[in-house]
């Protein structure tokens, strides 16, 4: 009995000490981040199997990504949806879940609540973090990122519980100077003919 609870101490400590490396690696991640004015990154997207490339750039908590389907423009409190086909743009105040969904930096501030955090399968040039939500009512219930060991950038991100939901591969990050916040705003003056939905 007592060799059995020494081994459950060890085992508990292994997954303390194991969260708090997985937080600390998505500490400096953050950091990182936060340094940097304005980023331009490219990505592959695959959403519940459907493949497609888009780009992203992010400033703080705004950000603009453009797929082939859409153009999306965020600027920390309202969103403009302009689908392609549709010549319409959709207005809304998302909550920071929906946010989270289309941007996919937004585990920068998402797993420093309700979230566990521990190592999944890391690499040589990779650490992967694995998030999982303590409520089950939380939308997104599991995140895995993996985080480059140089430069703390992300390289992948998954949410949900298998790679049908939502994959993001990174393929280029560019760094640049700070961006004015009519880039993170829809502009009607640009796009005459589309039509303009306010949902607020």
């Amino acid at each position: 009995m007592k060799h059995t609870m020494i081994l459950l101490g060890l085992c508990l400590m292994t997954i303390c000490a194991q969260a708090q490396t997985a937080k600390q690696v998505l500490d400096k991640a953050s950091a990182e981040m936060k340094k940097i004015q304005s980023l331009t990154a490219q990505f592959e997207v695959s959403i519940n199997g459907k493949v497609d490339k888009g780009s992203i750039l992010l400033q703080d908590t705004k950000f603009r990504t453009t797929t082939s389907e859409n153009t999306i423009w965020f600027d920390g409190k309202t969103m403009w949806t302009y689908v392609h086909n549709d010549e319409e743009v959709n207005v809304t105040e998302p909550t920071s879940q929906q946010v989270a969904r289309i941007n996919p930096y937004s585990f920068m501030n998402m797993y420093k609540q309700g979230y566990d955090l521990a190592y999944g399968a890391n690499s040589s040039t990779y650490y992967e973090v694995v998030m999982t939500a303590i409520n089950a009512n939380t939308s997104i219930q599991k995140v895995l990122l993996r985080i480059n060991k140089v430069d703390y950038t992300p390289m992948y991100i998954m949410m949900g519980t298998s790679k049908t939901d939502l994959e993001i591969s990174i393929t280029s990050l560019k760094k640049s100077e700070k961006q004015p916040d009519s880039a993170f705003r829809f502009n009607k003056a640009q796009y005459p003919k589309v039509e303009v939905v306010d949902l607020r």
